[in-house]
């Protein structure tokens, strides 16, 4: 019992001092996560929007070669026969 108590005394000094040293006002600081998250979710759309088309040029590439390689394989077995 008195750990739990000597933890939220802990945890009261410590909300108290952060509110009293605190650089911005709560409104402040909600504006700026909520901008900041908008910004990353920008970032991150446009990042993923970059690796799948990567990804899709892998494909394409990959069918490309897959594609050749079956024609060459059906020219080799019609010279063969």
């Amino acid at each position: 019992m008195k750990d739990i108590f000597t933890f939220l005394l802990g945890a009261v000094v410590g909300a108290v001092f952060a509110l009293l040293y605190a650089p911005q006002t709560g409104a402040e600081t909600r504006a700026k996560l909520q901008t900041t998250a908008e910004e990353d979710w920008e970032k991150l759309l446009v990042q993923s929007q970059v690796e799948l088309q990567k990804v899709q040029e892998r494909l394409d590439q990959m069918q490309s070669e897959q594609g050749e390689a079956d024609v060459q394989e059906a020219a080799e077995g019609e010279g063969a026969g």
